[in-house]
């Protein structure tokens, strides 16, 4: 699997051997050597730039989604020219004005000053370290493990972020598993001048106050942003003659996407992935053929993905647990993405209205844990809460920027890009600008019932019931619990959810092989640290299979590059 994106390297002396397709050097007044590697596809090749002129060398990777707007708010056609007067008009918040999935960097010659920065949504992996005088920028840790490799230095096993890993099911904050690499993390950038780097921010989601306290007001604005979320990221597939593509299930965010995109124009073909004849694919399959929307099914039967771990740590670099997105890399195997333009879907779309408060009165910043095992081994806990302005904003960075986001990495892969109206910048601004009252009120009910009731005409998920009557919303925590122990007591639980992991592992002999061969193969690895040897057993044979995969996940990482324990 290709990880996509530019590695930069800046040293004063040795030929580090990195060769990409695409390649750019630069000596400094000061003989400081950069190199600067690109490796993507062609795929909105338009949207991509990896050029220089004598005073800048600048490059963008991936898709902005409002890049032709830009082109004529400035009366630029030129991407470069553009991409130039933005920088000389924002400088350090350049990235600012930009919508969509990219990282990028600015250059200049004159001065060897380099800015490097990633999108608002940390859509894209991008990971950083010092070695010596050597500074890496890079889309892959493979590649920073390499560069030490060639300085004879051995890498590290961050056992903080384990206990993040087992807990979490993914890292906090720019932890990555290896001491000394870190990651850039959304609305960062990487400004490196007079041999020293520093981390800042152009865009931070802190800054937005709860502003909106009138539901009317809060479903217009959000039904304002959320349509033009929508447009911008079907016009981007037209710009190119892409056709559309969307998944689909039987929760609300992603059947929303795929109607509203319907009532304005746009067609997707559709995909759902899940336990076969589970509602999932049930409500998907009603939904596009009401609509009159090309229908492909992936099943999941048996989980055969769970046996796709050195496959999915490699895509996401160990960041998260490897189950967390494995059954979407699956189903996206299984479809020729050719033809199609960007992966359209609905995610965060519950947590950003509302799926992030604690039920409670009093906030649980860490309410969102695969495991509680080993949560009093927790590190920093209360130091990183203090940071983020509430709840809401630090789940949106801990658990979607963090962890969600490997949806985002497994489609990179296959040559597309994930997308979601949710995580666009204003739907985002709304959403946490909206009281939490109202949140807890179910305002996203609310909206949909007034502005798209055609969307609460089949059945939800979540609750199995049409979402049109609120008390039976609250009524499903009831009849949920029924149905659960009933799937349980009749030996049916691969009825349990799209996804019935526990169950694809207890009763199918070969992922029982594949995990207890995998772990005793893997585990003396770590025998030199008597503490964490022990949690990683206890979790392993305590644990479910959420935390069996995060015990999995550090396994492999330190196999993979040999870390020092």
């Amino acid at each position: 699997m290709s990880h996509y994106g530019f590695t930069i390297l800046r040293n004063n002396t040795q030929d580090l051997n990195f060769k990409f397709s695409q390649e750019k050097t630069f000596r400094s007044k000061s003989g400081v050597n950069y190199y600067f590697g690109y490796h993507s596809f062609r795929k909105f090749h338009n949207d991509k730039i990896f050029e220089e002129d004598n005073e800048l060398i600048i490059g963008i990777d991936g898709v902005v989604l409002n890049l032709s707007s830009l082109k004529n708010k400035h009366a630029i056609s030129d991407q470069f020219q553009l991409m130039k007067h933005l920088y000389y008009k924002r400088k350090e918040n350049f990235a600012s004005d930009f919508k969509g999935e990219f990282t990028g960097f600015i250059f200049e010659k004159k001065s060897a000053f380099l800015l490097f920065f990633n999108n608002k949504t940390a859509t894209k992996q991008c990971f950083y370290s010092q070695v010596e005088s050597t500074f890496i920028i890079t889309p892959s840790i493979k590649n920073i493990i390499d560069l030490k490799n060639s300085f004879n230095y051995n890498s590290s096993l961050d056992f903080s972020a384990c206990y993040n890993m087992l807990t979490f099911g993914g890292m906090i904050e720019d932890q990555t598993l290896i001491k000394g690499v870190r990651k850039l993390n959304a609305g960062d950038y990487l400004k490196l001048e007079d041999e020293k780097f520093s981390l800042n921010k152009y865009f931070d989601f802190n800054n937005i106050e709860y502003s909106i306290s009138d539901k009317k007001q809060a479903i217009e604005q959000l039904d304002k942003t959320f349509e033009s979320a929508v447009e911008l990221e079907y016009q981007k597939d037209q710009e190119y003659n892409y056709r559309h593509i969307a998944t689909l299930s039987g929760g609300l965010d992603s059947r929303f996407n795929v109607m509203l995109a319907s009532r304005l124009g746009y067609n997707n073909e559709t995909f759902c992935f899940s336990q076969s004849n589970y509602l999932d694919e049930k409500i998907a399959k009603q939904i596009s053929d009401d609509l009159y929307l090309n229908f492909q099914f992936i099943p999941l039967d048996k989980g055969e993905y769970l046996q796709d771990l050195a496959e999915n740590v490699e895509l996401n670099n160990g960041l998260q647990f490897y189950l967390s997105a494995a059954h979407f890399n699956f189903a996206l195997k299984k479809i020729n993405l050719k033809d199609f333009g960007l992966v359209h879907t609905g995610l965060a779309g519950d947590g950003i209205l509302g799926g992030f408060l604690s039920k409670g009165d009093h906030p649980d910043f860490y309410s969102n844990k695969i495991s509680y095992k080993l949560v009093d081994k927790l590190e920093n806990k209360l130091s990183i809460e203090r940071k983020y302005k509430n709840e809401e904003v630090f789940k949106l960075y801990q658990r979607v920027f963090n962890v969600t986001n490997f949806g985002a990495y497994v489609v990179e892969p296959h040559q597309s890009y994930l997308v979601s109206p949710f995580l666009d910048e204003d739907v985002l601004i709304t959403a946490l600008s909206i009281d939490p009252k109202l949140k807890k009120k179910q305002v996203y009910l609310d909206w949909l019932i007034k502005k798209h009731p055609y969307t609460t005409k089949y059945k939800w998920e979540k609750t199995g019931f049409k979402p049109n009557a609120k008390y039976k919303t609250e009524l499903s925590r009831y009849t949920n619990k029924i149905k659960k122990e009933f799937w349980n007591l009749t030996k049916q639980q691969q009825k349990l959810s799209m996804t019935p992991e526990d169950f694809w592992l207890k009763s199918n002999v070969e992922n029982q092989n594949f995990y207890n061969n995998t772990f005793h193969q893997k585990i003396d690895r770590i025998r030199t640290n008597q503490e964490l040897f022990k949690d990683l057993k206890f979790v392993f044979y305590q644990g479910n299979i959420n935390e069996k995969a995060a015990v999995l996940t550090i396994l492999e990482m330190v196999d993979k590059f040999n870390l020092k324990i």
